[in-house]
């Protein structure tokens, strides 16, 4: 089973618009991007040969030797990967109707996004190279061009499929803006309901006070005239009422203020949560776009 790509640069929701500009750009407009193999030479551990070379962009090394390593493995005897990899007698039949001998290597500069894949080919009769003769370096071509296009599809799709998670997660993350709205809105109802209530309950609650108030009054002026044990009793009951009552003043008064400072509060939470929603949109629609030219950049490739 072939290694898995290195994971490519993965949308980031905090991204800034010129890391989307740069990705669409890279995705669309082919840059870097190479279509057609090309004819060059490399120095390998045993002298320099004349090579069928591709150049990609956002792979690595290791990555790009370990898949020629799996397609060597298909038509070679033997597989080396020492110093680089060979494939021995391999059978490559449109190049040569004797076994031939690949050899594979990967060179990128550090730091840079930019990997040249060689292949060389040793028939019988030499390395494949432009002095071969024309249907022999014409078929070495077509061999490295199909693999290379299985390359670029395979790293195209990875690229595309992180590039579509990337959305998904947009968009889940929006869904989670507008749920935290609604129920934000719903906070927001039913706390200034509770605060109207509270409201009432203030007017009530200090009307009992108050006409307790009165009555702790008159009893208090009777009975300091004539003291009956029973109507201090009363009395003592009439005082605590109005305790209670003017605690319930109190408690409403509160709830109302809590009721008030909450609804503001959530209120403030849903303009931050719109604004964030009209950036989370744009950032989804610019991935949309990064989306639909990646699908567009792995259909064209054949």
């Amino acid at each position: 089973m072939r290694a898995s790509a290195r994971p490519l640069q993965q949308f980031d929701p905090m991204n800034t618009a010129r890391t989307f500009s740069l990705a669409l750009l890279f995705a669309t407009s082919g840059l870097f991007a190479q279509n057609e193999v090309q004819v060059s030479s490399y120095a390998f551990s045993e002298g320099v040969y004349p090579t069928i070379s591709f150049l990609f962009e956002g792979t690595d090394v290791k990555y790009v030797e370990s898949f020629w390593k799996d397609e060597l493995k298909k038509i070679s005897a033997s597989v080396s990967t020492k110093k680089e990899v060979i494939g021995k007698s391999a059978l490559v039949p449109q190049v040569s109707p004797d076994t031939v001998r690949i050899y594979m290597t990967a060179e990128q500069r550090k730091g840079s996004p930019m990997l040249t894949a060689h292949v060389a080919i040793l028939t019988t009769a030499g390395f494949v190279g432009p002095d071969s003769e024309a249907p022999v370096f014409d078929a070495a071509r077509a061999f490295v061009q199909q693999r290379s296009n299985d390359l670029r599809r395979q790293l195209a799709q990875q690229e595309l499929t992180d590039a579509e998670k990337g959305l998904g997660s947009l968009r889940n993350e929006l869904a989670n803006l507008e749920r935290d709205k609604e129920r934000a809105a719903a906070g927001i109802e039913k706390s200034d309901q509770r605060a109207a209530e509270a409201a009432e309950d203030q007017i009530k609650h200090k009307s009992e006070a108050e006409q307790l108030k009165v009555q702790v009054t008159s009893l208090e002026t009777e009975l300091a005239t004539d003291p009956d044990p029973d109507r201090r009793k009363e009395l003592d009951r009439l005082m605590r009422d109005q305790r209670k009552a003017e605690d319930d003043h109190r408690r409403a008064q509160d709830l109302e203020r809590d009721m008030t400072r909450k609804s503001e509060d959530l209120a403030s939470a849903i303009k931050k949560n719109e604004q964030e929603q009209v950036e989370l949109k744009q950032r989804i629609e610019e991935q949309a776009t990064l989306v639909k030219a990646l699908q567009e950049k792995l259909s064209g490739i054949k």
